[in-house]
């Protein structure tokens, strides 16, 4: 029981991070290629259940901020596909550095999710041990997790962009339903079943870093 709140205080700044950075991401291209407003709070960028996901599997899904997509299509595809992958990279760029930063910090050996019993480990020391540990584990998951095809998956806008306009109507009535079919798939453990080889990889690509 106390591991359990131990991982959920320390998952819970690892989720936040993960989740605003990457819709800030998107945001922020935006408004620099479109020279647009947009509101960058936090407030409104959770999704319950793609929040539940992360606590249970170390990735999930959040409310995106109001972006434009068909709009920056019209001045340049390669545009609208930077903004698209700008929030999976930037978690991929965190997830490293929170890596190195665990790795060559020494901080790791005081983590509770390694055994390095050798080492007399304070509260704090092990509190910021395991958010680094988390932040690491959840933004690598979180960038494989969200190339995914399924609305709203940023891998689903990948599709709608390079789609011809012809079909964009058929990807609309789709895309209704993309989020619905993202719920029943995980409650299925289908996602889960499709997201263990990512797992995987990012326990691998964790192994080479610590």
């Amino acid at each position: 029981m106390i591991q359990v709140l131990r991982n959920f205080l320390a998952l819970t700044p690892a989720i936040i991070i993960a989740i605003y950075l990457h819709e800030l991401a998107h945001a922020k291209l935006f408004k620099m290629l479109t020279k647009t407003k947009n509101d960058f709070s936090l407030i409104g960028r959770v999704d319950p259940f793609g929040l539940l996901m992360y606590y249970i599997f170390q990735f999930g899904w959040s409310r995106p901020y109001p972006i434009n997509y068909w709009k920056l299509k019209k001045s340049g595809i390669f545009k609208a596909i930077f903004v698209i992958i700008s929030g999976p990279f930037m978690n991929f760029v965190v997830g490293v550095l929170a890596a190195l930063l665990f790795k060559y910090t020494g901080v790791y050996r005081y983590s509770t999710q390694l055994d390095f019993s050798e080492y007399e480990r304070s509260f704090l020391l092990s509190y910021i041990s395991d958010i680094l540990y988390w932040t690491m584990i959840v933004n690598l998951k979180t960038f494989l997790f969200n190339l995914l095809p399924f609305p709203p998956l940023d891998g689903s806008r990948i599709i709608e962009i390079v789609t011809p306009d012809d079909q964009v109507d058929w990807l609309a009535k789709y895309e209704i339903y993309g989020l619905l079919s993202l719920v029943v798939l995980s409650i299925l453990g289908i996602i889960q079943l499709i997201m263990w080889p990512v797992s995987k990889l990012v326990e691998f690509i964790t192994g080479l870093i610590v």
